[in-house]
């Protein structure tokens, strides 16, 4: 066991729509490596869109195998296509199948956020006010209203992605998907740790480990029209248009996000677990594609990534480590004034 009062570990899920299903693969790896949950290595975990459900179900700590599970037998009706004529009226997929599974007791159910065995940060937007949200568990005593929310409605506003899923309602304001603006939120956990956690900038040891959704990047067809418009974006399907641009945002910021972590956190205190999408591949691998094939490659792929993480010194620089008991302020988990005494 590490053991070191600086030290502060983050694990960082990306988005990506059914691609979270390659994330949930390898938690579930790691886990079995280990003989635990992979929240107890973690002072913080933060994730986005799929991978705030992620983040929320590590959390709790409910087994990765069970989300890889629902994942696996519950995707395709998932992202199962209802008439919108082209998307134009009304979203690709209804969001009643994800939030009936994610409402199920076994797993979030009713509980609140407050409920969380670790600390837990999770980015959406609302755009109600137009503005982007982290919903948090009560670490901080500035942190006083989230511990109230159910820990699902969190879940469907960090997921609701534009065109593929409807706009998600609770506490009467809209929300819309994270990854407009934190598709990565490696950064959103470095930043808690040093102003919420208390974390030195200057003496103390943070660490991230990140998990990717084998995130294609997307480029531009030299061959096609370049005026910029619907069919320049889309081709003959407009919804296409949106959607692509939306690919494009959260591509382009996994490459930023990377970048900005590896000069921020140096020698081997940022390791990404990923893998590159071949042009045969990517053609089964998409958000919304939940079929065999995609089941195929995204849980294949993760295997091997899964096998290169175990086998390599940051595995055991990683897992070695224990997090602390998490000190809440508010909630049935509040600990405060125990924390206080000790």
């Amino acid at each position: 066991m590490v053991a070191s009062n600086s030290r502060f570990q983050i694990l960082a899920l990306s988005g990506g729509g059914y691609r979270g299903l390659f994330t949930a693969r390898i938690l579930a790896e790691i886990e079995q490596q280990i003989g635990a949950r992979i929240g107890t290595r973690f002072d913080l975990v933060t994730g986005t869109s799929i991978g705030g459900i992620l983040a929320l179900a590590v959390a709790l700590e409910i087994p990765a195998q069970k989300m890889v599970e629902l994942f696996e037998k519950h995707g395709e009706a998932i992202f199962r296509k209802r008439f919108s004529i082209r998307g134009i009226f009304r979203s690709q997929y209804s969001n009643q199948t994800l939030l009936q599974h994610l409402s199920s007791d076994e797993v979030f159910g009713q509980r609140v956020l407050g409920e969380c065995l670790h600390p837990v940060i999770v980015p959406s937007i609302n755009y109600t006010r137009g503005d982007p949200v982290v919903f948090k568990t009560p670490h901080h005593a500035d942190f006083k209203t989230d511990h109230h929310h159910r820990i699902v409605d969190v879940a469907m506003a960090t997921s609701a992605a534009p065109i593929f899923f409807p706009r998600y309602v609770f506490n009467n304001c809209q929300y819309v998907d994270g990854g407009l603006f934190a598709n990565t939120p490696g950064l959103l956990g470095a930043h808690e740790a040093y102003q919420f956690f208390g974390v030195s900038r200057a003496e103390g040891d943070v660490r991230v480990l990140s998990v990717g959704t084998m995130s294609s990047k997307f480029t531009v067809n030299p061959k096609r029209n370049r005026a910029g418009g619907t069919f320049d974006w889309g081709g003959w399907w407009p919804v296409n248009a949106p959607k692509r641009i939306f690919g494009l945002s959260i591509s382009a910021q996994e490459a930023m996000v990377n970048h900005m972590l590896k000069h921020q956190f140096p020698k081997g205190k940022y390791v990404r677990i990923d893998d590159v999408l071949t042009d045969e591949r990517a053609q089964a691998v998409a958000l919304d594609k939940a079929d065999a094939a995609a089941r195929e490659v995204l849980l294949g792929s993760a295997a091997e990534a899964a096998k290169d993480f175990v086998g390599s010194p940051a595995f055991k620089d990683f897992m070695e480590y224990r997090a602390a008991s998490p000190v809440y302020h508010y909630g049935s988990r509040a600990n405060i004034q125990k924390a206080a005494q000790c």
